[in-house]
């Protein structure tokens, strides 16, 4: 087991969403600037409504997007749809990916945007898919050897050929980073998360100073 990683078990995905609310509101300074990266997907969705109930009116709060399916951002594929379905009509500060038909254009288009916002990453929320992927970042995809900080297209064919995603550097340098992983579905890749093997997750935890796990496996 990689010795950065903390696991924090709950026995329900409602109480798994309660307590990242709660880890995160500890972490937030009112009277600054606060950054939070969003990643797509059904599981993260209790957790950000329940976010953008209790802090609606926080301006200084800047929102950005962790990953998103090369499509346009008003397909209910896109992960930017999702977001700003909940977070619209709050005053959070949501920092919204801009479809462009040339995913490398969007994806320096939009390591411009946000880092033109943000010069702090304070915290991310991202899931683990079946195969250990984090971000769009995906086994044997090309984005794992890219070394920049930022966001690159990565020719993935899964849903959409292309996607953009936050590449390694970008997720080492955030300050608090949350896997956040629940249902009965994730069972064996919760099993796999922290051990010494070449999952893009794996390779994550080790670059960082610590990660924390929270699920309900």
């Amino acid at each position: 087991m990689i010795d950065s990683l903390e696991i924090i078990k709950e026995k329900t995905h409602e109480e798994c969403s309660k307590l990242l609310l709660e880890k995160i509101s500890n972490q937030i300074n009112e009277l600054e600037n606060f950054s939070i990266g969003l990643s797509g997907g059904s599981t993260p969705r209790l957790f950000y409504e329940l976010f953008a109930k209790r802090y609606r009116n926080h301006s200084n709060i800047s929102l950005w997007t962790v990953d998103e399916r090369h499509t346009e951002t008003s397909e209910k594929i896109s992960n930017q749809n999702m977001i700003n379905s909940i977070f619209n009509e709050t005053e959070l500060d949501v920092i919204e990916y801009v479809y462009n038909e040339d995913p490398q254009l969007s994806a320096e288009a939009y390591t411009t945007k946000v880092f033109e916002k943000i010069h702090k990453f304070d915290i991310a929320i991202l899931g683990v898919g079946d195969d250990g992927h984090i971000a769009s970042l995906f086994p044997n995809s090309k984005a794992l050897e890219n070394n920049t900080k930022g966001f690159v297209e990565n020719e993935v064919n899964i849903i959409t050929q292309w996607r953009i995603t936050s590449t390694y550097q970008l997720l080492t340098d955030i300050e608090h980073l949350y896997l956040f992983v629940t249902g009965q579905n994730k069972k064996e890749v919760v099993e796999m998360i922290g051990k010494e093997t070449d999952l893009p997750v794996n390779k994550l935890i080790s670059l960082r100073k610590k990660t924390t796990l929270i699920t309900d496996q």
